[in-house]
């Protein structure tokens, strides 16, 4: 039997007996994601899976704005407050429309091009890390965890699967998020994408987190609430599961998501789990 067989096809007692090689991880050149072998294995199997992962299921990885915790109202208040400031969008405040479609999950490098193109790069720096800074005065009094997530993290932890969080946030903003959701312990890892060659919606953070795992993209999937996340997570290879808390739905849906969920109490995601769910004490 093919070991490139979709999880939800395969009998348990043949699963127990799959083995499976890692893969070279080669840097994909495009956001765009051709058809994987993975995606064009999925579609000839036509698997009744809500998410097509190949057995056994060894990975989780994790958006962390959005996604562990209901950041994007505090972002979306200090950028608005800031630009105004500066008299961005001739003094007039930025709409949430304009934030989802232009800020929400962009790394603040490329946001120094894209927001200020009239300014020496350094000012622009300058003015990111200031709006950085008062992101985490104000995440500091008022973060709070998605709906459901401590049940999932229980879920992960309890099955012995292996987690990373994937982030284009500043290290300092994803480490205190972390931090004050008591998740600490509970990452193996937190890759940075302004640390990698490439941030999302390039997949190479994803990439990387894969190749620190040790685990192949095909017994992995990802959580991701942008656009440019859920792009760089599919074009990794993996299917990926929106958090559809703040960004439109057929947006997250067009830009590649398997499905979308509102939080981690989602009974579609639920249902999906428990068909991925692994035999670990074979």
């Amino acid at each position: 039997m093919s070991a490139l067989v979709s999880l939800c096809s395969v009998p348990l007692y043949v699963q127990n007996k799959q083995f499976y090689s890692t893969i070279n991880f080669s840097k994909i050149a495009t956001v765009v994601p051709q058809m994987s072998l993975s995606s064009s294995i999925f579609n000839q199997h036509e698997s009744k899976c809500l998410l097509p992962v190949d057995a056994p299921l060894k990975a989780i990885l994790f958006d962390i704005d959005g996604t562990l915790c209901d950041s994007d109202p505090i972002h979306y208040y200090a950028f608005r407050e800031m630009l105004q400031e500066i008299g961005f969008n001739g003094g007039a405040p930025i709409s949430e429309e304009f934030f989802v479609k232009n800020i929400s999950g962009m790394h603040n490098d490329e946001l120094c091009h894209v927001l200020f193109l009239d300014w020496e790069f350094e000012r622009a720096v300058k003015f990111m890390d200031d709006k950085e800074d008062m992101f985490r005065r104000i995440a500091s009094e008022q973060l709070k965890p998605l709906n459901g997530l401590e049940e999932v993290c229980k879920w992960i932890e309890d099955r012995g699967l292996k987690r990373a969080a994937v982030t284009n946030a500043p290290r300092p903003n994803a480490e205190l998020i972390i931090s004050m959701l008591g998740l600490s312990d509970f990452f193996e890892l937190l890759i940075i994408g302004s640390e990698c060659e490439r941030a999302k919606p390039f997949p190479d953070p994803y990439l990387k987190a894969l190749q620190e795992l040790g685990v192949s993209p095909k017994h992995a999937f990802v959580f991701e609430d942008s656009i440019s996340g859920i792009k760089a997570g599919v074009a990794a290879g993996m299917p990926v599961v929106g958090l559809g808390l703040r960004n439109p739905e057929k947006l997250l849906s067009e830009a590649g998501a398997t499905f979308v969920i509102k939080d981690f109490n989602d009974s579609k995601l639920w249902t999906a789990l428990e068909e991925l769910e692994p035999e670990i004490h074979a």
